[in-house]
């Protein structure tokens, strides 16, 4: 097994090839992009119209598709990457849809250890997740529990299975906001919590993913301290770190911009110009 500088699932057998990999990227951006201008009109009006119709018009359709690209792109790709390469795609609005009510003592134990993790963020997340199933199966009622939806803003963007391992994705934008990474960190926390109350797995892992570099591979020197306290390239992803997981190889990243790149050169983007007159 080749050794990756950042923590790897596990080893795999099954390999997408490049092909392959190009072939889901077409087909996934090709569908969304489609899907996303399906009946689309600008509704909204602005001052600048009377000034700048066109660049005003572009601006928002453009800006509406950029701040979807999340779920109309990189979450249906990963999922498209984990399902090609052996990886079984749970559920994840079920799962948002339904949660345990956190008890009052586990509340506390969570805080305990959000108190430590924020002052020392070099604790790994996973000697949590062993201390909280100890303490949860030793006391917690589970035949007790409530369910409720999970809190806004808190739900999980994918949950993967593998091998008796559960994965657990938040995808987020490259553009992140000063001192998100305690809010980060909460969230993480009571999802291993819902997860242990619901003895869902022995083994899970929550993680942070972003889908690409915008600092040419400065990204963790530029935009480590927006996730902190949260590890990276442990607790959290960037670009193949997330992406050569679920394919099984090296530099998907690269392979998806130049799909990207082949899509423009083809005049893709051509046949919605319509839209922007």
């Amino acid at each position: 097994m080749i050794l990756l500088p950042y923590i790897i699932f596990f080893a795999t057998n099954t390999v997408l090839t490049n092909q392959q990999i190009q072939e889901l990227i077409s087909e996934t951006v090709s569908h969304n992009v489609h899907d996303f201008f399906r009946g689309k009109e600008v509704k909204t009006t602005h001052m600048l119209d009377h000034i700048f119709p066109k660049e005003r018009k572009i601006r928002s359709l453009i800006g509406g598709l950029e701040t979807s690209m999340g779920t109309r792109v990189w979450e249906p790709l990963a999922k498209a990457f984990a399902e090609s390469n052996g990886f079984e795609v749970l559920n994840e609005k079920a799962f948002n849809q339904r949660v345990p009510v956190i008890p009052d003592d586990v509340t506390q134990f969570i805080s305990l250890w959000e108190k430590k993790k924020i002052a020392n963020k070099s604790i790994p997340l996973s000697g949590y997740w062993t201390e909280l199933k100890e303490y949860i199966e030793e006391n917690v009622d589970r035949d007790a529990l409530a369910f409720q939806k999970m809190p806004k803003g808190q739900g999980v963007d994918i949950i993967l299975s593998k091998r008796g391992k559960l994965f657990l994705f938040d995808i987020k934008t490259t553009q992140l906001n000063a001192g998100g990474g305690p809010k980060f960190l909460k969230n993480f926390l009571e999802w291993y919590a819902y997860l242990a109350l619901m003895d869902m797995a022995d083994d899970a892992n929550c993680f942070l993913a972003f889908p690409f570099d915008p600092h040419n591979g400065k990204f963790w020197s530029k935009e480590g301290g927006k996730v902190s306290p949260l590890i990276p390239s442990e607790e959290a992803y960037v670009a193949d770190e997330f992406w050569d997981n679920l394919t099984g190889v090296t530099g998907t990243t690269e392979i998806i911009e130049s799909t990207f790149i082949k899509l423009g050169q083809s005049g893709f983007g051509e046949q919605f110009l319509h839209h922007f007159e």
